[in-house]
């Protein structure tokens, strides 16, 4: 159960403890943000995942229209050997 322990701030107004851990998580996730959007470091990691996820989809795409090509080569190979005989 959240406390009832009152706090008063600079402009004399009373908070609860409740109200102060909130706005200093909200701070804390405030500058986590602000820290994570100015920096760079993790940016290339994050552009070789994407490009990594793109050359998997394209290789599923044509692999799936690969796979379809042979099968029909060897469907025409097996007919042809079967009229033969």
């Amino acid at each position: 159960m959240v406390s009832q322990m009152h706090y008063v701030s600079r402009s004399g107004t009373s908070l609860h403890r409740f109200d102060l851990d909130h706005s200093r998580k909200e701070m804390r996730m405030k500058n986590f943000m602000t820290r994570l959007w100015k920096e760079e470091e993790g940016q290339d990691l994050t552009e070789y995942a994407l490009l990594l996820v793109l050359i998997a989809l394209a290789a599923i795409v044509v692999m799936s229209n690969l796979g379809s090509a042979i099968n029909v080569v060897f469907s025409k190979g097996a007919s042809a050997l079967t009229s033969a005989t």
